[in-house]
């Protein structure tokens, strides 16, 4: 099959796909967000499962870093047996 016809969705949970399409918006809003002097506003994240709720904070992590914010999350690492 030719490339540009494949489906980038691949399904696991906070597996990030080929290409992450689609979200610039919310992560416009999530940076504008951060910057609130004082916080007023907050963000809920809501979806059914599998549609990509886990690789979204996975790409707002990065932007909440640079903008001098602590990030307290799991961290997908496995542990000792």
């Amino acid at each position: 099959m030719d490339a540009a016809l494949r489906n980038p969705f691949r399904p696991g949970a906070g597996h990030p796909p080929p290409y992450l399409a689609g979200r610039e918006d919310e992560t416009r809003e999530f940076a504008r967000m951060l910057e609130q002097q004082p916080v007023l506003t907050n963000l809920v994240l809501t979806g059914l499962r599998g549609v990509g709720k886990t690789v979204l904070l996975e790409t707002f992590k990065p932007v909440a870093i640079v903008n001098r914010w602590l990030w307290a999350g799991p961290t997908y690492r496995s542990l000792p047996a």
